[in-house]
């Protein structure tokens, strides 16, 4: 099964105990996985989902990080925007 999410490309893969699960962006060659077999495609589909959420939440943090520094926001702006996206995401 493959199907594109959030911009994320999901590879379900039968096993021979299960099923795995790639992601990767368009375009891009590095591959993540948490390399577990789930016991149905759509146990493995929504970790596959979840894996690339948490990538695209980890990489929107550094580069907001990033923005952070590059705009030298005060420390409070850094805190109250930091609350803000773990409340979100939690």
């Amino acid at each position: 099964m493959n199907e594109l999410y959030h911009g994320w490309q999901i590879e379900v893969a039968t096993e021979s105990d299960g099923f795995s699960f790639q992601c990767w962006l368009p375009g891009n060659r590095l591959a993540v996985s948490d390399r577990k077999i789930y016991a149905s495609i759509e146990l493995a589909r929504l970790a596959a989902q979840t894996r690339a959420d948490t990538e695209s939440a980890k990489w929107s943090l550094r580069r907001w990080y990033a923005t952070c520094i590059e705009k030298r926001l005060h420390v409070d702006e850094v805190l109250s925007l930091e609350y803000l996206i773990v409340e979100t995401l939690g």
